[in-house]
């Protein structure tokens, strides 16, 4: 059976939406509603709105859209169960004993394990850290200049070689097979378990919600092996998705991110005051995470190592950021006596944090590190030169949409290349006018060509666009007026619906009235999934802008009617055994609605 209305209406009051909307990013007042930037795809301009009346969201950009509940699924990676039994906990609500959802609570047990478990990890590393077996990696953390409270705020600890972690583990009633799935174990070929981290010193990941999801663990000898290593993925640990320190970054009063390489880096920079840092988890930022920045932030600084790696890192970087509307600046270091490059944290005890701060606000825009790149590369001190660098950073800064940048930039280009200023303009001109016709191109294929741009949740729709239209005009009006049904089932039944969704959307609506029960977003939630729940937003609000009329709902029946004459009537023998069963519901649901008309006249 499903969920009891009332307990839907508890969870949904006890868990607001604009609350669970806040902890991704910046809410904008819009009258009675709210706007922010979507936290499921990359845009500069704000196109997801909250609605309050009806607590609902739905993004104009990218189609999500649902409740507080599909806004969980969506965020947590959860089925329906699973996330309403997480509400559900986390509001103290008991959950009603409905027989169902079994994998959805095996499902959530298994992620509170695992939670439990990095929890139990995090403690046992930071008591081996005071301990005799942690002394050199306490040594460690202190000669790279961690203090003790810096040590205690981030929780680390230390990782001893030998057996010793997965025995106390398995004394506080974690089974290894569980341990190998939150990766505090790994299985050898044999079939035995042994810890992931050995003599290193620990890092707990922390998501923005204040649990441990993962560690990162440092060498702490000048051995050959890896630096780093990083748990891998789980079910509660995406390491594209998160970023070090964030649980801290998260509160700063600053506008600006710097963004580290390194776990120690960002630590470093915390404890020298500069509680905006956070370091990317041994992967190049991905576009999840310069999404989760541009929560937090309106700017980036780059802190990355000025090796080839760390170059191509600090590009891709700076693409990503821009791509999310923000501005990306590069830290450039200088290099050491020895000619190698500082990092944040060897420059700070060199020259001290004022310096730094400094060094902070001279930062280098993106378009001056890409420019500088590109000069280095061409080499300018020959005519060969000079016209190679002249071709790239014309190719570049037509790229560049700030009017008044390409003008500075330009400027700079001309100068170092011995030509006028105007004859570089006129050149990115040209290049921006051959980019746009070739989008214009593009976007008008695009037009004239809808059969070849599928519709994931209703494939059917490119097969009958004027069909499809009629359908939703139909459940929009069912939800604005559902005293409408007996009107809409006197002509019509869930197969003369064309398209597959909205035939199943149409007879869930039909069932629902009939019975009496609600369909609102919540109520439909168990039925559909986070992505036919966006579509059924989009129905709901896009139709919205038409006015309900009789005229307009006789018009989308009569189309409807007119598809329908136009194909062979079926008899009972040639119906499918699915166009059969929805005739059985639909008669069904026909013969409720009349013999609550027949009572009513009684």
């Amino acid at each position: 059976m499903a969920l009891p209305v009332e307990f839907l209406m508890r969870l949904k009051d006890a868990n607001d939406i604009t609350t669970a909307f806040s902890s991704y990013g910046e809410l904008r007042r819009a009258g009675r509603d709210y706007v922010c930037l979507c936290p499921f795809h990359s845009e500069k301009s704000p196109s997801c709105h909250i609605y309050t009346d009806d607590p609902h969201f739905y993004c104009f950009g990218c189609g999500k859209g649902g409740d507080v509940i599909t806004f969980t699924q969506l965020t947590q990676n959860l089925d329906y169960i699973s996330a309403v039994r997480l509400l559900a906990e986390r509001s103290g609500i008991p959950m009603p004993d409905d027989g169902r959802g079994k994998e959805g609570e095996t499902e959530l047990k298994r992620r509170t394990r695992m939670y439990d478990a990095n929890k139990a990890a995090a403690k046992f590393f930071r008591d081996c850290l005071q301990s005799e077996s942690g002394r050199d990696c306490y040594a460690f953390l202190r000669g790279r200049g961690l203090n003790d409270n810096t040590i205690r705020k981030y929780g680390i600890g230390y990782a001893p070689s030998g057996n010793e972690f997965k025995y106390h583990m398995n004394a506080l009633g974690f089974r290894d097979t569980e341990l190998a799935e939150a990766s505090l174990l790994k299985q050898n070929e044999s079939g035995a378990f042994r810890g992931t981290f050995w003599e290193r010193a620990m890092f707990p990941v922390i998501d923005r919600t204040g649990k441990v999801i993962a560690f990162s663990g440092r060498r702490i000898d000048g051995g050959k092996d890896y630096k780093y290593v990083n748990s891998a993925e789980t079910a509660v640990y995406k390491k594209g998705e998160n970023l070090f320190s964030i649980n801290f970054a998260k509160n700063t009063k600053s506008k600006t991110m710097i963004l580290c390489e390194g776990n120690i880096d960002a630590v470093m920079l915390n404890q020298a005051g500069f509680d905006n840092t956070v370091a990317i988890l041994g992967t190049a930022l991905t576009p999840a995470q310069a999404r989760l920045l541009r929560f937090y932030c309106e700017d980036a600084v780059l802190a990355f190592d000025a090796d080839a790696a760390g170059e191509k890192a600090t590009v891709k970087a700076i693409n990503l950021l821009n791509k999310e509307g923000m501005t990306a600046r590069v830290l450039q270091m200088p290099a050491g006596q020895d000619g190698q490059a500082y990092d944040p944290d060897s420059y700070i005890k060199a020259y001290g944090v004022e310096s730094f701060a400094l060094l902070l606000e001279k930062t280098s825009s993106a378009i001056a590190f890409e420019l500088n790149k590109l000069k280095s590369a061409a080499g300018i001190d020959t005519a060969d030169g000079r016209a190679l660098y002249l071709s790239k950073s014309v190719e570049f800064l037509a790229q560049v949409e700030n009017d008044t940048e390409r003008m500075v930039y330009a400027s700079e280009i001309a100068a170092d290349c011995n030509v006028t200023s105007s004859g570089v303009l006129d050149a990115v001109a040209k290049k921006r006018r051959t980019k746009s016709r070739g989008e214009e191109k593009a976007q008008k294929r695009e037009l004239l060509s809808p059969a070849f741009k599928r519709d994931e949740v209703n494939p059917d729709a490119s097969e009958f666009p004027v069909q499809e239209k009629a359908e939703r005009a139909i459940i929009a009006y069912l939800f604005h007026s559902p005293d409408k049904l007996a009107t809409i089932l006197r002509e019509l039944s869930p197969v003369d619906f064309p398209t597959t969704f909205n035939r199943k959307l149409f007879e869930t609506l039909i069932i629902r009235l009939s019975k009496g029960q609600s369909i609102d977003t919540m109520s439909l939630g168990s039925e559909f999934s986070p992505s036919e729940m966006g579509r059924i937003e989009k129905i709901k609000i896009t139709e919205a802008d038409v006015p309900f009329t009789d005229e307009r709902l006789i018009s989308a029946i009569e189309i409807l009617l007119k598809h329908k004459k136009s194909k062979s009537k079926k008899s009972a023998s040639e119906m499918t055994n699915e166009e059969a069963m929805e005739y059985i519901k639909t008669k069904y649901a026909v013969s409720v609605l009349q013999e609550k008309r027949v009572r009513g006249r009684k």
